[in-house]
């Protein structure tokens, strides 16, 4: 039936096409690179010279009901794909069936014996799913296009192509070829190869290629590794997909890529990398690393791909503080960012200057800070926060500053929105905008009488394409006048008139209060204090929504030299500073100050400076802090002074303060006070400082309400006493943890995730891990077990358990799951046990029968 089908679209491309001039249609196959992000997963994006023999594609279904006109004589040439090849005049008809040995098509080659279902033409032979076991002896140096597809080929000795030295393009996907039999120079002899599809095959590695080559798909194999002469004299190479394989960062290597001078689109989606890799090519304009997984976006990593403007990282595991401040923010051309199905909480800061569309659906985003667009030149077209839980007060009027003439299309669906947004009027360029299934109450509307009546006004279009007028409708017991829905003076453009307010309405009454049931359901960036200033700052009026204008109002001759200034953010970054500048506008919510030479903060360096909300020090040399340094900043939530030269923790911090990171520093002591009176206080990240237990007096974290502490590459040697009971994140990780003793973990019955990877801990003992019910990921990589710890059965919310680089021997039965039904509330996802002395095949089926997938378990006795 598929031939049948097939031959009907050849018939009408070249009886009706060709009559009436019908266009070529597009290649998927060889479609540009998307300018907007990666909608289309459709094969690669990097243009290819256009060439006649290659703009088609493989055969494809047809409809039953396609036109199928008689041909003419010399019509009927064969069409492989979406558009017709040139076929010469005297080309020969259409072959078709098992052609005699030594039978001559037209003064052509000699053809050998094919399957009765192969579809041959002057310069193509296309044999898709007619269970070939071996590529056909074939001679014929016309031959451009061998499409071998959906069949049984096994093998492919080093001469299988040597009678067809003009091939362009080779497709071999879906077959059973592996790297014993496929031979590693199988290709070398086609000089003019462009294209290779090897998708869908068993290899372990990849063979030999021709330097002529311009795309290579080697999807959905077992790729174990690439090293530095897999793609040796591939500078031409364009296209490369590597997508369903075992990569990982442990075994490719950075100078992997560096022979492809000239690629352009990479895709390593579904593998098992867990930061982007390193030593991209400096050409390289589209990067998919979707579903792996990837922890952190260093800084550096994407320094030299300059010509980068799509990257995809979505179903990963990115959240906040594992992606670097200047991890992107200076990449030129990055126009699209997709970071949905990660861990985020809040719409990530430090966004590439250059971006138009972010997509950042089925996150955890609760709040959308403000200025968090300010930067972007000249904004975002189209922002994408579907599926997270944002409510009311997690957006602010000033959460779209810097995208009022820019953004199109804003989608907010299925959050926990209990009123529109503020900030929308703002933005003048909105086309789309997206609302349903929220929990939506009011709208932007009039008021009448005491209290806010709320009239909606919605435009619904006719049948005919046109615009009802608006019907004002209020609450039960009010009335609303006609002109409640009347136009604002800007309203009559047609870009206003496209906008559709898709609010869902149905069911409100009985809906219920959120509630935080999700694992890491909280924000670094969340605070009543963050609230309460943004609502009633004084800043704007609190009657009504604030219009852009008065948003983006700033001290506009304040400016320090060399700075970039604009919507409150001053950017300061990177040219040597020794000291805080002066003439800092006091309205400025953001300054950047990271990357300079500042040794000290004085006393009046941030005097008036009442509104600033985030103050960044990152990678200067402060040694010493002015007691009263931080005491104009009212309203500081987030001080970054990692990577100085600090001993001690500076006192006074303000009392507004949510996170601080004064990680990679010089403290040695924790004194009791010390963050006295931080009440709102969220995160705290100070690893990488030679912190011992000793080091840490007694009541020093009272008071602190933490979800997040991070305490890793210090000096501890065993979990710190009286952290917070409130914790739901502790990692100390990179210590010289020995033991986990019995009432170490007692105080954290909330602790979702416990990190105590890379230290040398023997023993953990029987009953600890009773104390923590509610985690869900564990991670003991790289210590020194000599068995599985007790108590994991027993934790019914685990998912995560990192135990490999160990020096487990055997795994028992009852190790992982409980016994009996329904007792595991969440089934793990992940288990690692590599890189540990234990027999594997020893070990019985039944251990993982509380696992969702047996990929989720990492085995085998190779390091990471």
């Amino acid at each position: 039936m598929k031939l049948v089908l097939l031959l009907a679209l050849i018939l009408w491309v070249q009886a009706g096409g060709a009559s009436r001039g019908a266009p070529k249609m597009p290649s998927k196959e060889l479609s540009p690179p998307s300018a907007l992000g990666p909608k289309n997963h459709s094969s690669p994006s990097a243009p290819l010279p256009e060439d006649p023999a290659l703009t088609s594609g493989p055969p494809e279904k047809l409809s039953a009901q396609d036109p199928a006109p008689q041909l003419s004589p010399m019509e009927g040439q064969l069409v492989l794909g979406k558009g017709p090849p040139p076929w010469r005049s005297n080309a020969p008809r259409l072959q078709r069936g098992r052609a005699r040995p030594g039978a001559q098509l037209e003064g052509g080659p000699i053809m050998p014996s094919l399957p009765t279902t192969c579809l041959l033409s002057e310069s193509a032979i296309a044999c898709s799913n007619v269970h070939m076991k071996q590529v056909p002896a074939l001679s014929d140096p016309g031959l451009k296009m061998l499409y071998l597809a959906d069949n049984e080929i096994s093998r492919l000795p080093r001469g299988a192509f040597a009678g067809l030295p003009n091939l362009q393009w080779v497709d071999l996907s879906k077959n059973q070829l592996d790297s014993k039999g496929l031979h590693p120079k199988a290709f070398q002899n086609l000089t003019q190869l462009k294209r290779l599809n090897l998708d869908g095959n068993r290899l372990r590695r990849i063979p030999v290629l021709p330097p002529s080559l311009l795309e290579l798909k080697v999807n959905d194999n077992r790729l174990q590794g690439l090293q530095r002469d897999t793609f040796r004299g591939l500078d031409r190479l364009l296209t490369l997909e590597l997508e369903g394989n075992d990569l990982h960062d442990g075994n490719v290597i950075p100078t992997s890529f560096a022979a492809l001078h000239g690629l352009m689109y990479l895709r390593l989606d579904r593998n098992r990398f867990r930061a982007i890799p390193s030593g991209l090519p400096s050409t390289l304009q589209e990067l998919h690393l979707d579903s792996n997984h990837i922890e952190e976006v260093r800084e550096g990593l994407l320094n030299k791909t300059l010509n980068l403007s799509v990257l995809v990282l979505s179903n990963n595991r990115l959240q906040e503080d594992g992606i670097a401040p200047r991890a992107w923010i200076d990449l030129p051309k990055l126009e699209s960012l997709d970071l949905s199905y990660n861990r985020l909480v809040h719409v990530p800061s430090f966004l590439p200057r250059r971006l138009r569309q972010l997509t950042l659906h089925h996150n955890r985003i609760e709040r959308i800070p403000g200025y968090v667009f300010a930067h972007l030149r000249p904004g975002l077209e189209f922002l994408h926060l579907s599926h997270n839980r944002l409510r009311a007060e997690g957006v602010h009027a000033t959460s779209f500053a810097g995208l009022g003439r820019s953004l199109a299309e804003l989608l907010l669906d299925h959050n926990r929105l209990q009123a529109v947004p503020r900030g929308l009027l703002g933005l003048k360029g909105l086309q789309v905008l997206r609302l349903s299934h929220n929990l939506i109450r009011c709208l932007m509307g009039s008021r009448c009488g005491p209290g806010l009546c709320v009239c909606v006004c919605v435009r619904h279009p006719a049948p005919s394409e046109g615009i009802h007028p608006a019907r004002p409708t209020a609450p039960p017991g009010r009335t609303c006048a006609a002109s409640a829905c009347a136009l604002p003076p800007n309203s009559h453009s047609p870009t206003m008139l496209r906008v559709l307010l898709l609010v869902a309405l149905l069911g409100l009454a009985g809906a219920l209060p959120f509630e935080q049931t999700a694992f890491w359901d909280f924000s670094m960036d969340d605070g009543p204090a963050l609230q309460n200033d943004e609502e009633a700052s004084g800043i704007f009026p609190t009657s009504g929504v604030p219009d852009f204008e008065d948003v983006v109002t700033t001290y506009g001759g304040l400016c320090p030299f060399g700075c970039h200034c604009h919507l409150r953010v001053v950017q300061c970054s990177d040219l040597g500073l020794r000291t805080v500048p002066k003439e800092i506008a006091p309205d400025t919510k953001l300054l950047d100050l990271q990357n300079n030479q500042i040794t000290e903060l004085r006393r009046d360096d941030f005097k008036g400076l009442h509104h600033l909300y985030a103050l960044v020090l990152v990678n200067n040399k402060i040694s010493r802090v002015h007691e009263k340094a931080f005491s104009p900043l009212h309203r500081l939530q987030k001080l970054y002074i990692s990577k100085n030269l600090l001993a001690e923790i500076p006192p006074n911090l303000p009392p507004s303060l949510v996170e601080l990171r004064i990680h990679d520093n010089k403290i040695r002591k924790v004194p009791k006070d010390v963050f006295k009176g931080l009440a709102n206080m969220n995160c705290i990240e100070m690893g990488g400082n030679p912190l011992e237990n000793s080091g840490f007096e007694p009541g020093a974290f009272d008071g602190l309400k933490l979800n997040y502490l991070r305490i890793s590459e210090a000096k501890l040697t065993g979990v710190p006493k009286d952290l917070p009971e409130t914790l739901n994140e502790l990692h100390l990780d990179h210590n010289k943890i020995q033991a986990i003793e019995l009432e170490d973990l007692i105080r954290y019955g909330k602790l979702a995730r416990l990190g105590l990877g890379h230290n040398a801990i023997r023993m953990i003992e029987n009953g600890s891990l009773a104390f923590v019910p509610a985690l869900r990921e564990l991670h003991l990589d790289h210590n020194r077990l000599s068995r599985v710890p007790s108590g994991l059965p027993g934790l019914r919310f685990l998912q995560v358990v990192y135990l490999h680089a160990n020096d487990i021997t055997q795994v028992g039965v009852n190790d992982f799951c409980p016994v009996g039904f329904g007792v595991k509330r969440a089934y793990y996802n992940g288990i690692s046990l590599f890189g540990n002395p234990v027999p594997y095949w020893e070990v019985q089926p039944a251990t993982f029968r509380c696992v969702t997938d047996r990929l989720a378990i990492q085995f085998g006795n190779y390091k990471k």
